[in-house]
């Protein structure tokens, strides 16, 4: 009796650890790493002002794109002599743009929601903030 008892016992626990094994992979699944994030897409037209303060407003227009390599890239036109050139976003949507100004380099960091982008700067004695929209695309 004692033998069917304790064959009873292990069958039960083979059992159990049989179940046990089957779900672990659909317990890892469920809560394996989430997906990565992917940063947030920026390519595009935009109307961008800098503000400098004491200085006034000063309009740039700013377009986005990738190079044959994938690496976004940028252009600028101003009034002023500001090159924009370069663009970086995180996957949370921090921003930063490069460029340079009378042969003085410069960051603009900021953050990127929908279709805006906003900072703040201070660059060697010039403080501000910047705001760039993206601009819809025309209806033809």
């Amino acid at each position: 009796m004692r033998n069917l008892w304790l064959r009873y016992a292990w069958l039960r626990y083979g059992l159990c650890l049989w179940v046990v094994l089957g779900l672990l992979p659909v317990a890892a699944t469920a809560y394996g790493p989430d997906e990565p994030k992917k940063a947030p897409a920026v390519e595009g037209e935009y109307d961008m002002e800098i503000t400098v303060t004491g200085a006034g407003i000063f309009p740039v227009e700013l377009k986005v794109m990738r190079d044959e390599q994938g690496k976004l890239i940028c252009e600028s036109k101003d009034q002023i002599g500001v090159s924009i050139t370069g663009i970086t976003v995180d996957d949370d949507g921090q921003v930063t743009l490069t460029g340079n100004y009378q042969g003085m380099e410069f960051e603009f960091k900021g953050k990127l929601e929908g279709d805006t982008m906003k900072g703040e700067f201070d660059i060697s004695g010039y403080a501000g903030t910047w705001v760039a929209t993206r601009r819809k695309p025309s209806k033809e």
